[in-house]
């Protein structure tokens, strides 16, 4: 918690700094104090987006600067080429480059958080960076938000300004009411007109009966039965086997929704529309239906697919067990953001390893006596829920293998505890069994990682490298069965930030590959 008439101010000079729990923290407390905080979610969507903003356009400008001066291309001045280069460098380095560019010669983004009057947090860029605040004003006033700009110091080459409570722009809250029969109809018509929906009829035979003139001007088509003729054939012949010769074999009034069509733009097939439909049988089998533009798609056009919605439901249904959870997660608030791309983070994180002792030696005595792949997911599974329990991410299965990441190193040596205590109630079954036993080593390091995007377009994984990563799985080779063994640097993080509810023994020194100097290390213990 923040301490009273305090400041807490974060620098950023890249997305892919982790700064974001740290923002939503403040802003939850700075709205709080000043009781708007059902304003949170709404208000940290605005501050990500104008950081986004006003990064992107720093790094722009940045770069410009590199290439035009520092690297003498003095003659490249079309927007259009600098974007270009801007572009490919991101693709290639992501923004670190230009990122450590900018921390070595002071371009930053300074956000702020106060606990004194209306403002809650200050904004500072470089001067470069105003127009970028701009593109944010809308949704400022519409949070009932004011910018202030602020007096900037002579020689200074940064704008500044902060985001206050204006309450004469706060919307009170208004009970909601149920609408009437007339005011029901009256949205609708307005829904209707506004968000471009089409009619199109069809007998039970797939014949177009009637269609609506603003989806033929959607697909660039004229006013004429040429162009019913040219629409009804750019409709695929699934829609046709699913929905309208489907609708025949189903009782009268039988209803369908959200099924997705793609029909080809009129003279330019590299364009497509992607429509949803939806629509009833009525009693004299004229199909109704009611079709919603989703998207104008470009080269990318596959990228939503045709059918049913339900069908794409039971597909995500089957691969989602598939995605690893902190990609999951990470989607969906990327989603709620307003973006469409996992973007490379670099953050600090607790990676642990986890592997069967002897497990590849089990597996070629015990192949034709038990089933492998059900003694490995009934281990897994149980390390599976000392992950989850504890708030941490599976990045990956590799074999009899398991990498988990944590953001609180605490939490990862609880975890890992709980996933040893698992074993042992295991064990125990297996030993009444006259089984051999199957025994866990664990290791676990802390420091920074990247969490990106690795692999080509057709097969990505957002996973995590560094040396961080390598040092922890050299770590869990080195550790004793039935033991878990951690870095003099996880046991550093914890003592800073945790109280202590399990021990440490002695501290030793480990060989570790690729590394000069022997690694410090120590084994934690369950107090009980």
């Amino acid at each position: 918690m923040a301490e009273p008439n305090s400041t807490h101010s974060i620098v950023i000079t890249s997305i892919e700094q982790n700064v974001w729990d740290d923002i939503r923290e403040h802003t939850a407390l700075s709205l709080n104090r000043l009781h708007i905080e059902q304003l949170i979610e709404p208000t940290f969507f605005l501050l990500h987006q104008l950081v986004t903003n006003l990064v992107n356009t720093m790094h722009q400008n940045v770069f410009k600067q590199i290439v035009q001066v520092d690297f003498g291309f003095g003659g490249i001045n079309s927007e259009t080429d600098l974007n270009a280069l801007f572009n490919c460098e991101l693709a290639e380095h992501g923004d670190k480059n230009i990122a450590n560019f900018c921390e070595v010669n002071n371009f930053h983004i300074l956000l702020s958080f106060h606990d004194i009057e209306d403002a809650f947090v200050s904004i500072s860029a470089p001067s470069f960076c105003s127009d970028a605040f701009l593109l944010s004003n809308k949704m400022i006033q519409t949070l009932g938000y004011q910018f202030q700009e602020q007096t900037i110091f002579e020689g200074s080459n940064n704008f500044s300004g902060k985001l206050v409570k204006n309450e004469a722009l706060q919307q009170a809250v208004v009970s909601p009411t149920l609408m009437t029969l007339q005011n029901e109809l009256n949205s609708s018509q307005a829904i209707f007109s506004k968000l471009s929906y089409s009619v199109v009829c069809f007998s039970s035979i797939g014949t177009i009966q009637a269609i609506s003139p603003s989806i033929l001007a959607q697909l660039n088509l004229e006013e004429n039965n040429a162009s019913i003729e040219i629409f009804a054939r750019s409709i695929s012949i699934h829609f046709y086997n699913d929905v309208i010769w489907g609708m025949a074999l189903q009782e009268p009034d039988g209803k369908f929704e959200n099924y997705r069509v793609r029909i080809k733009m009129h003279k330019n097939t590299e364009k497509s529309v992607l429509f949803n439909v939806s629509g009833f049988s009525d009693s004299n089998s004229t199909i109704h239906t009611l079709w919603q533009k989703i998207t104008l798609d470009g080269g990318n056009i596959d990228n939503l697919s045709e059918g049913g919605i339900l069908n794409e439901a039971r597909v995500h249904n089957i691969t989602r067990n598939y995605v690893p959870q902190l990609v999951e997660k990470k989607a969906r608030e990327v989603v709620r953001l307003g973006s469409n791309l996992l973007s490379n983070e670099e953050c600090n994180i607790a990676v642990l390893f986890c592997d069967i002792v002897d497990f590849t030696s089990f597996v070629e005595q015990n192949e034709n006596e038990e089933s492998v792949i059900h003694i490995l997911n009934s281990v897994l599974r149980r390390v599976s829920f000392s992950v989850k329990k504890y708030g941490g991410y599976i990045d990956k299965f590799m074999g009899d293998c398991i990498m988990v990441l944590f953001r609180s190193p605490h939490d990862a040596v609880i975890a890992a505890l709980d996933m040893q205590k698992h074993s042992y109630d295991i064990n125990l079954l297996r030993q009444r069994a006259e089984q051999p036993k199957l025994q866990l080593r664990i290791g676990i390091h802390w420091g920074k990682v990247i969490i990106g995007n690795v692999g080509t377009p057709e097969r990505l994984d957002w996973t995590t490298i560094g040396d961080v990563v390598n040092t922890a799985s050299r770590i869990e080779k080195c550790c004793q069965p039935d033991g878990v063994l951690i870095s003099e640097r996880m046991r550093e993080a914890i003592e800073l930030a945790e109280k202590m509810d399990f021990k440490y023994g002695d501290t030793f020194y480990i060989n570790v590959k690729g590394k000069k100097e022997k690694l410090a290390v120590c084994y934690a213990y369950s107090i009980d």
